[in-house]
């Protein structure tokens, strides 16, 4: 397939590794993010704010669709920080809207997250069953699904809200994300903390996470039919306590897992049905949890190296 792709949020984890998977696949790729480059190194073609870049039509020029990751991408970065966090979200989706509409694009799909279900009560968790975000966060990304569903529609772009959950698997990804503060703390024999005990999550690998997104664009630009919100997860809950146990199995620690207090703004349990993954996309996850952090372990192994003869 040729065909034209911007990715914004590009030097991300996810959009880091989406550009390598549409690249591979044949895809022409423009990435746009605040970094000059992504986490593997690879320069970005246009940097600047989402917001305020100048350059958001040439970067747009020529391009079938975009992949819209750029973000304020962390809870708790939401709730210190909500003004930005709807400048970003908010403001910044809408802004890409309009101008992937004047730019001629065909489609577009969005970047969303678990957090626009808060707390649920059932599972697993169908899309259809409603969204009730707790944080600020999660109310920004049902913002942003309702905006894009909306605009689509109206200017005849075909869109797809894909709901992603605990991406993981690149080393450089921020140093805090849950999966990432485990192994690096385990390595370094540093304690593994957890804030209140008792979550339980779905973790999606990031090989995973890209194969689906590059599937939805793929049916996006073929079929030109939208898609209705699709969960990119395995569908398997972990408990915090077993992720713990299994990061400490994996690398040898023997650090230890001490509790702090929970915050109001996190949601304690999630994991969502994988159904229409499988049906609309074609693709069931395939990395369980064991084997990615097997992975992830080892490309942890050679980064802390690198680092350890001064390289950043």
């Amino acid at each position: 397939m040729t065909a034209h792709i911007l990715i914004t949020g590009a030097a991300g984890l996810i959009g880091t590794a989406a550009r390598a998977h549409f690249e591979s696949s044949g895809w022409y790729v423009s990435t746009l993010d605040l970094k000059a480059e992504d986490l593997d190194g690879r320069g970005i073609d246009f940097v600047g704010d989402i917001v305020e870049f100048d350059g958001l039509s040439d970067a747009l020029n020529g391009v079938d669709g975009v992949l819209h990751l750029a973000a304020v991408s962390r809870v708790i970065d939401a709730e210190l920080d909500k003004a930005e966090c709807t400048r970003v979200n908010v403001f910044g989706t809408s802004r890409l809207l309009k101008e992937a509409s004047l730019a001629g694009c065909k489609w577009f799909i969005f970047g969303s997250s678990r957090e626009v279900y808060g707390e649920p009560t059932s599972f697993p968790v169908k899309e259809e069953e409603g969204v009730a975000p707790i944080n600020h966060y999660g109310h920004a990304k049902v913002e942003g699904e309702r905006m894009v569903r909306h605009h689509c529609e109206r200017n005849g772009m075909v869109h797809s809200n894909l709901r992603f959950s605990n991406v993981y698997g690149h080393p450089g990804d921020h140093p805090t994300r849950l999966i990432n503060a485990f192994l690096r703390n385990a390595l370094k024999s540093e304690p593994l903390e957890i804030h209140g005990g008792g979550q339980v999550f779905d973790f999606t690998h990031l090989d995973d996470t890209v194969t689906a997104i590059l599937n939805a664009a793929k049916k996006l630009h073929e079929e030109r039919i939208p898609l209705p919100p699709i969960h990119i997860l395995p569908g398997t809950p972990v408990s915090i306590e077993d992720l713990a146990r299994h990061v400490l199995e994996i690398t040898g620690s023997q650090s230890n897992v001490v509790y702090t207090k929970g915050r109001d703004y996190d949601v304690e349990r999630f994991h969502g049905d994988p159904s229409r993954l499988r049906d609309l996309l074609g693709h069931e996850c395939k990395v369980d949890i064991r084997t990615g952090l097997e992975q992830s372990a080892a490309l942890f192994r050679k980064h802390l190296a690198t680092k350890g003869r001064g390289v950043e």
